[in-house]
């Protein structure tokens, strides 16, 4: 066996075994959630093409692509689609770095960003993730009121907005200091809905802080941006469990929003 083709078994053997740990992502993140959304089922996509490519290493003789110019064509672009890739996801990953509560100074209102309730009513980890940093938010602020936003999704027996309500009102939160937006299902629709139950004119900039977890702050305060409030961050952790799966689905969700949410 010459070293071409030991490069190429060894290379097959680590796509193997990043497919597997994808599968092992998928099923971990389905347990979790209970859902087959975009992005639980999008590890295990890029684990079938890693099975796939392995075998093409393994059992193909020769370039794959045939044609010399149209292999250094689909290499150029796969090289700007990962570089791409790779800057969307480091904004992402710096964001709630550079746009936190630290640079808002003082304001008066709070956004808790819905995200999943279970079938009993009760909030998902990532969700309790950030109704938890809202309850740290207000003790430190008792002056602010709290919006929660969130409407009624598959599998959820009542809006996510009146599952906060509840959680906050539960620790001691005061159910005069807590506006319900129960109608949206996006984070669109929570930002242009929210304006509405907090009666802003059309034309006021409102300076505003929003809580949601780490991955989805980026575009949430674009989104924020677009429906007139000058936003900052209080990142809630992600479960460790959906991390992955919520990072890759934030990519094109982020592309998707830039693009048509206006």
């Amino acid at each position: 066996m010459n070293r071409k083709q030991g490069g190429r078994r060894f290379f097959a053997a680590f796509l193997i075994v990043s497919g597997i740990l994808l599968f092992s992502n998928t099923v971990s993140a389905h347990n979790y959630s209970n859902d087959w959304n975009f992005g639980v089922v999008m590890p295990s996509v890029i684990g079938l093409c890693c099975f796939a490519y392995s075998a093409v290493l393994l059992f193909a003789k020769g370039p794959i692509i045939k044609n010399k110019g149209l292999r250094i064509t689909f290499i150029v672009v796969f090289i700007i689609c990962i570089l791409f890739f790779i800057v969307v996801e480091t904004l992402i990953i710096i964001d709630p770095y550079t746009h936190g509560k630290q640079q808002a100074g003082r304001v008066d209102t709070v956004i808790v960003l819905g995200c999943g309730i279970w079938p009993d009513g009760r909030p998902t980890l990532a969700l309790k993730m950030r109704l938890d940093k809202a309850i740290e938010y207000y003790e430190e602020n008792p002056h602010v009121n709290i919006v929660v936003t969130g409407g009624q999704g598959p599998n959820e027996p009542y809006p996510e907005a009146l599952a906060m309500e509840e959680y906050l009102i539960s620790r001691n939160i005061p159910k005069d200091k807590i506006i319900t937006e129960d109608k949206s299902t996006s984070t669109r629709e929570n930002f242009e809905f929210s304006r509405r139950v907090m009666n802003l004119p059309d034309d006021k900039t409102e300076k505003i802080v929003f809580v949601t977890n780490d991955f989805h702050v980026l575009r949430a305060r674009i989104l924020a941006r677009r429906f007139g409030f000058e936003a900052y961050a209080i990142p809630a952790p992600t479960p460790r469990v959906i991390m992955l799966n919520s990072y890759l689905r934030e990519f094109f969700a982020f592309v998707k929003s830039m693009a048509v949410d206006y």
